[in-house]
């Protein structure tokens, strides 16, 4: 929970600026890649004892579990949409590519896709609704993190209830 937590408050700060000029900040999220990579590598090893502990251990990994395996495949999606990025000349933001992996790194490979497959169910909607309403053309662009943000609360609240 607390992963997934600390990954909507960072996109809902990222969003904004996604918003206002359609840029991301790169350093603020890789900064936040790097906390949370930190963070994963060392919470299998605080002890119980520690207040906070109790609200990560729903997160820990399970014995077997390599937290740099998980960490790593859980930014798959995001090098997934960089590797477009590059490939389309920038179609999809670079930023966006950085921001699903760093979202990723933080709470796996399983929550990061279902998350992206809301974000992207939802963009598309609101672009069909904006094509029909001739609000915007085949060529505009849209912010994708405020999409991205929506998908990661609608995971949540929906894991919460199962």
């Amino acid at each position: 929970m607390f992963f997934r937590i600390a990954v909507i408050l960072m996109l809902i700060l990222l969003s904004v600026s996604d918003l206002k000029s359609h840029t991301i900040p790169v350093l603020p999220v890789l900064v936040f890649a790097a906390v949370m990579a930190v963070v994963h590598l060392t919470v299998r090893y605080i002890p119980s004892s520690i207040p906070f502990a109790e609200s990560l251990s729903a997160d820990r990994l399970s014995a077997g579990d390599l937290p740099a395996v998980r960490i790593f495949t859980g930014m798959l999606p995001g090098l997934f949409l960089l590797a477009v990025s590059l490939a389309s000349r920038s179609s999809i933001g670079t930023g966006d590519g950085i921001a699903v992996a760093a979202c990723g790194a933080a709470i796996g490979l399983s929550s990061e896709l279902a998350s992206l497959t809301v974000a992207l169910v939802l963009c598309c909607v609101y672009s069909i609704v904006l094509l029909i309403r001739k609000k915007a053309g085949r060529k505009d662009t849209l912010p994708f993190l405020p999409f991205l943000t929506a998908g990661h609360i609608l995971v949540l609240i929906t894991e919460a209830r199962i």
